[in-house]
């Protein structure tokens, strides 16, 4: 008995060990992504580079990212993942400080597309092994505060590389946010790398032995065994519909309150950044936390997500097309923090619906349908309606339709994955 427990609390400090420290490169990742957006001005200067030149380096970004993370979902399988987190977090921190000492817009943007292979690999292969140290009704939780570190790193990136510039320069902020992560490479290499789906057979939720030999030597078929199920299809669906608003969102919103409200650049920068800081990380710790009350099942993970796209949709409605500042700021804080509490749930779903071995490859082609699908155009065709006679608040309104799609999706998906079960 005192065996057993001794062993359950070895586990359970191994998984706590592993969140906390999955959970800071996260939030590394999103820092070291978000650096240039603080360094716009001198780095247009320094490079010669225009406007269209900085939007490209996140695209060449971006696309490097989507191709190369379902090739560390295959990888997963064959090679350690802690060296392949170690190797990736390596990676981009490197690229980054090699970022600060380039001469010409062509070796940023080597080093950018560096940094994305980099991050591929740990957004493909972290949250994989994150959910290995736990049950499959706490996933959704202990995903939450992963995901959690996104709108945080995200902020810290803004505040910092303004912080850094001012004092130093721009090479500087690329040299600084590179070091902390050769530090947490090594320290990621000293993280227990549990067995694929050793949480699945402790709650007799794994795959067979079989099963799992032949997705292993027989990489041509996963593609098709991830789209033969309906969890993954309809939750990486529903989360493109979510990417493509969201990401219109993000790139616009500043700029809409600029231009039909008013705002000044300052206040409509600083007041979209601190809204999506707070109600992100409360929103995506929250939604995690519900989700465990669940039960963590991916029906009720689905139907979850769809109740809270459902109240994010009308509430954006408010942020958009209300008069008043003060409605537009509580529309735009309750949207984005039902948006974010998705973030835990629907991940969890789609690390659930294939075998151990196939979750790394299913993230991967999860991250690359949603940006491929999602956020790569929908900043582009929103902006396309705001050149065309339709005019500016007929493109915005593609936000709320497409967050009402995710809710439709989402939602009657776990309904239908209620009944079947």
């Amino acid at each position: 008995m005192s065996q057993s427990k001794s062993h359950a609390d070895a586990s359970m400090r191994s998984a706590r060990i592993a969140l906390t420290t999955l959970t800071a490169i996260n939030l590394l990742n999103y820092l070291d992504r978000y650096l240039i957006a603080g360094i716009v001005v001198p780095l247009k200067e320094a490079l010669g580079a225009n406007d269209a030149d900085i939007g490209l380096l996140t695209s060449i970004f971006l696309l490097v990212y989507m191709v190369a993370s379902p090739v560390f979902g295959i990888l997963a399988r064959r090679m350690s993942r802690t060296l392949i987190l170690a190797a990736g977090i390596l990676i981009w921190s490197l690229a980054t400080m090699g970022s600060g000492l380039v001469n010409t817009l062509t070796q940023l943007f080597i080093m950018r597309a560096i940094v994305g292979i980099g991050e591929a690999a740990y957004t493909t292969v972290g949250p994989a092994m994150l959910v290995d140290h736990y049950s499959p009704a706490r996933r959704p939780f202990a995903l939450s505060i992963f995901y959690a570190a996104i709108p945080v790193g995200s902020a810290l990136s803004y505040i910092a590389s303004g912080l850094i510039v001012n004092a130093w320069g721009w090479r500087e902020v690329f040299l600084a946010g590179g070091v902390p992560g050769i530090a947490l490479a090594i320290v990621c290499l000293k993280l227990k790398d549990p067995q694929p789906g050793q949480s699945d057979v402790a709650t007799g939720t794994s795959t067979s032995a079989s099963m799992q030999a032949s997705i292993a030597n027989n990489i041509s078929s996963n593609v098709k065994i991830i789209l033969k199920s309906r969890e993954f299809v309809t939750a990486t669906v529903g989360y493109i519909a979510f990417t493509f608003a969201f990401g219109a969102l993000a790139v616009w919103m500043p700029y809409y309150l600029q231009t039909a409200h008013g705002w000044s650049v300052a206040s409509s920068t600083t007041t979209f950044g601190i809204v999506l800081v707070a109600s992100g990380f409360v929103g995506t710790i929250a939604g995690g936390a519900f989700a465990k009350r669940l039960g963590g099942g991916s029906a009720s993970c689905l139907k979850l997500c769809g109740i809270c796209m459902a109240v994010a949709a009308p509430t954006s409605v408010i942020a958009l097309y209300c008069n008043d500042d003060w409605l537009i700021i509580l529309g735009l804080t309750i949207s984005s923090a039902f948006s974010f509490a998705t973030q835990g749930p629907v991940n969890a779903v789609i690390l659930n619906s294939v075998s151990a071995l196939l979750r790394p490859f299913a993230i991967g082609m999860s991250v690359l349908l949603i940006h491929l699908l999602g956020d790569v155009p929908s900043p582009w065709l929103v902006g396309k309606i705001f050149d065309s006679s339709m005019g500016m608040r007929v493109g915005m309104s593609l936000i709320p339709i497409t967050m009402a799609v995710s809710a439709m999706i989402w939602f009657f998906a776990g309904r239908r994955l209620q009944q079947i079960q």
